[in-house]
């Protein structure tokens, strides 16, 4: 399996975790003084940032097509851009995924290739706009609203499922007319993020894991288990952060490939090839 699998499936994520809401829920439930405590503290309780960089690894499945495990880097700068970079044996960067306020590059290091696409033009397509706020927020193990940042977010913003003990859900009340997303937690820990079709045909399902301390409590996720399902291929993707590694505001330099030796590739072409 080519190493680049791993860039298409936080790709893919990308363009769906990016999307802006749509229609507006009506139903509107009580909210127990319980949850709304948890949602504050949760709140409270994410580190302030201005960058973020870690060390980890990345572990691809396509059901029968086999598996892939790598390192991996990702790097971040709040608002302005995202680079996470693949790499195999003496720390060989064979893959990169590079996203910035208004594009979005796919980089095959092996094959010399790339796709390059603007928000915008990816937006059209999906008749939404994509937001670079919110994909940061997912890979941090956030609650987010699409389209803006975790920090704007409000008990009020949301429906909320109440199961029980202490697991709970959110239901953003703003929800895209093609697919709808919830967040299911218990106490004050995010357990997952989960994003279907209206039709319940696709689906893309993040759980977290292996909470470690940062900010003033311990609920940051060092695993993430995604799963893509209505594909070609079922399409799974386990990424890790190291703890260890794990940089809040410091200084990281995010370098913009020069890709004038790299063949431009559209993405259909892309994922045809990849037969996902």
């Amino acid at each position: 399996m080519k190493p680049i699998y791993v860039a298409v499936c936080i790709a893919l994520l990308s363009m769906l975790a990016g999307c802006k809401g749509g229609k507006e829920l009506a139903t509107h439930q009580p909210v127990s003084r319980e949850v709304r405590n948890n949602f504050e503290t949760l709140m409270a309780s994410y580190p302030e940032w201005t960058t973020f960089s870690a060390k980890g690894s990345a572990d691809v499945g396509l059901g029968k097509g086999g598996s892939l495990s790598t390192n991996t880097q990702v790097r971040m700068v709040r608002g302005e851009s995202l680079q996470i970079s693949v790499r195999v044996f003496l720390g060989i960067e064979v893959a990169r995924l590079y996203m910035t306020r208004d594009s979005l590059f796919v980089i095959d290091k092996m094959q010399r290739r790339y796709v390059g696409e603007s928000l915008a033009s990816i937006g059209a397509r999906l008749s939404q706009e994509l937001s670079l706020a919110t994909v940061q927020d997912a890979l941090l193990g956030r609650i987010f609203l699409l389209g803006s940042s975790s920090s704007a977010c409000r008990i009020d913003d949301f429906e909320v499922i109440e199961s029980g003990s202490s697991r709970w859900s959110l239901q953003p009340r703003s929800q895209d007319t093609r697919f709808g997303y919830r967040f299911d937690l218990n106490g004050t820990k995010l357990l997952s993020t989960q994003l279907s079709s209206a039709d319940g045909s696709k689906s893309i399902v993040c759980h977290y894991a292996d909470f470690v301390k940062q900010g003033t409590s311990d609920n940051f996720p060092t695993t993430m288990q995604l799963s893509l399902t209505g594909l070609s291929l079922p399409l799974s993707l386990n990424l890790g952060y190291d703890a260890s590694s794990i940089a809040w505001n410091g200084k990281v330099s995010i370098e913009k490939l020069d890709l004038s030796r790299y063949t431009r590739v559209s993405a259909t072409q892309l994922l045809k090839e990849l037969s996902i």
